[in-house]
Parts: C-alpha cells; sequence; structure tokens
C-alpha cells in the first residue's frame, strides 16, 4: 500500500463513513460487502447487453451514469470477469481498496478508476443502500449454516479429494450481481482463495448458499490441471483411450458439493447442478457414471482412484471412446 492509500485509510478511520463495517467471519470464510466492488460488477452487469436497466436518473446526474455505462461497454464488458487475468486483478485491487472513501487513481486503470470515482456519489444515493442491505441478509443467512454444517462439510471434502484445506481464510465478496454464472472464485497461489457470490442471484439464497460458498471454495483446493483428481483423469484418459473434457473436474465438483449438500442439509434439498439442469448432453452422460462411482467413493467403499478410473471408463463405452 502506497503512502498516499495509507493517507487516505488514516483519513477514514478518524471520520464517519458510509462504507462497509469490518467483515463477518464463520469458519474458513471471511465476508465483504465491498463499496467498489460492488460498484463496479454493477456497473458491468447494466453495461452488459442482457442486463435490465434500472436507472432512473435525469439531469447531471443521468449525464455521469450513462458516460460511464458507455466507458464500460467499450472496455469491461468485452472481458470475462473470471477468465480474464486483468479483470481479476481489479476484484483484487478493489478488495483491497475496501476502505477508501475514494480510489487513488494509478496509471494501469486511472481510466477505470476516475470513472468508479465519478459516479460514486451517485451509486451511493440510489442503489448501495439497497445492495449492501442484501448483501448484509445474505451474509447474516450464511452464518449459521457455516457454523453448523461447516466442520463437517470441510472434513467431507478433504477426504472426498484427499487433500488439506486452506489455512489462510477464504475472502468471500458478497455483491449484487457477481458475473453470469452467479458466483466465482479464482486463487493467488495455493491457500490464497477469492469467491465473489451474487446476493440477488436466486439459486445462491437459503440453504444453497452452503453448497455453493463449498463449492466455490473446492476450485482453490482442486486444480482443474493438477492435484490428485486432475491426475487420476489424465491417467485415467490414457489408460482406456478416452477424450475427457476439460471441464471434467468441474463435473465432479458440482457433484460432490451437490450431493454432500444433499446429505447434510434437510430432506428435500435440491443441488444447484439439479436446480439449474446443468447435467445435459456431454455432462448427462459423465454424471450417470460419477452418480454410480464417485457416489461409492463419498461412501467410502471405492478410492479415489478406482473412482475416477472406473467413470472414465465406463462413459468412455457410452461415448464409443
Amino acid at each position: 500500500m502506497n503512502l498516499v492509500r495509507r493517507l487516505a485509510c488514516l483519513a477514514l478511520l478518524l471520520s464517519p463513513t458510509l462504507f462497509a463495517a469490518p467483515a463477518a467471519q464463520a469458519g474458513p470464510f471471511e465476508f465483504h460487502s465491498d463499496f467498489w466492488l460492488n460498484l463496479h460488477h454493477f456497473l458491468y452487469e447494466q453495461a452488459s447487453s442482457h442486463a435490465k436497466r434500472t436507472s432512473d436518473l435525469a439531469g447531471d446526474e443521468k449525464i455521469a451514469w450513462d458516460k460511464a455505462l458507455a466507458f464500460y461497454r467499450q472496455t469491461m464488458v468485452t472481458h470475462d470477469l473470471l477468465f480474464d487475468p486483468h479483470m481479476q486483478a481489479i476484484d483484487t485491487e478493489l478488495a483491497e481498496d475496501e476502505t477508501l472513501p475514494k480510489l487513488v487513481v494509478n496509471g494501469t486503470d486511472g481510466a477505470l478508476w476516475d470513472t468508479l470515482n465519478s459516479v460514486a456519489p451517485i451509486y451511493r444515493s440510489h442503489w448501495w443502500p439497497a445492495h449492501d442491505q442484501a448483501n448484509s441478509n445474505y451474509i447474516a443467512a450464511a452464518l449459521p449454516l457455516i457454523q453448523h454444517y461447516g466442520p463437517t462439510f470441510i472434513k467431507q471434502l478433504t477426504a472426498a479429494y484427499e487433500t488439506s484445506w486452506p489455512k489462510d481464510p477464504i475472502r468471500v465478496d458478497v455483491s449484487e450481481y457477481a458475473n453470469w454464472a452467479g458466483a466465482y472464485t479464482y486463487t493467488y497461489g495455493w491457500s490464497r482463495i477469492h469467491e465473489i457470490v451474487s446476493s440477488s442471484d436466486d439459486a445462491n439464497l437459503g440453504n444453497a448458499a452452503l453448497e455453493v460458498l463449498f463449492h466455490e471454495a473446492t476450485h482453490g483446493i482442486v486444480p482443474s490441471k493438477s492435484g490428485r483428481l486432475a491426475d487420476q483423469i489424465s491417467l485415467a484418459s490414457k489408460t482406456h483411450g478416452v477424450q475427457t473434457p476439460k471441464d471434467l473436474s468441474h463435473i465432479f465438483i458440482f457433484y460432490t458439493a451437490g450431493e454432500l449438500a444433499r446429505r447434510d442439509l434437510p430432506t428435500g434439498y435440491l443441488p444447484y447442478a439439479e436446480k439449474k439442469r446443468l447435467y445435459q448432453d456431454e455432462w448427462a452422460r459423465w454424471h450417470s457414471s460419477i452418480a454410480v462411482y464417485w457416489m461409492q467413493h463419498l461412501d467410502g467403499t471405492l478410492s479415489l482412484n478406482d473412482a475416477v478410473n472406473k467413470v472414465v471408463e465406463e462413459t468412455g463405452k457410452k461415448l464409443g471412446k
């Protein structure tokens, strides 16, 4: 943190603020309702072609907001919030700047920072109170779920993937809009995990928060290209001559978090992937094998290696390799 930012933080501590309260924490998760990250994601959402226009602004406020939307349409929405490294860097910087009353303009993202500063008063006046309240409601509902089911969920996940849980807290930024999927995660290297979760997506609400939060955390402990699961998928693919999809580990993650949530939560819980009908076409064929052999692994009757091997072998037969 540079000197200017340190001075800004000091000024903030010495004066009243409308910004987010200190993070709430439960189990491995540290929850935040970050003004700047929410503003950035809200502008991204509104500038996207699929977003609903909710602005009833007039006069100078409308001019300033429309200018900001034009900037986002030209420079932001063409970049994926999850897969573009620069967009990840922006999320990271805004998380670090959470308590600043005004962003300190830097050379790399100066135009973006200027844009966010220019419409911050408008967002704070018209949308932020409702968004912050929705975020706070989401956090308040998630905390008891994490406290009650979290320790068991961690034991189940680490046993399933034969890995350890990260020591560092997992930062969860709760935002009115996350991305098209409703939530996403990226890491800064092993053990540093950053989740962004939407407080307005119905699929994330209620008991589903438990599955969604641990699903996203799993991306930090189960890399798609390395580790026990990925290595065994690669080995089984070569052994049986099966072309496996690049996102096969993601199907395992969806199934595992969903099945564990179904087991742990009250009767009648419907996992996210089933609710969203994600098991279709190619995913459906892989899911049918995972539901047999990976289920046996979760039950403790089949090892990880044997379960993955059987999933790849059996699905390969269905696909004709």
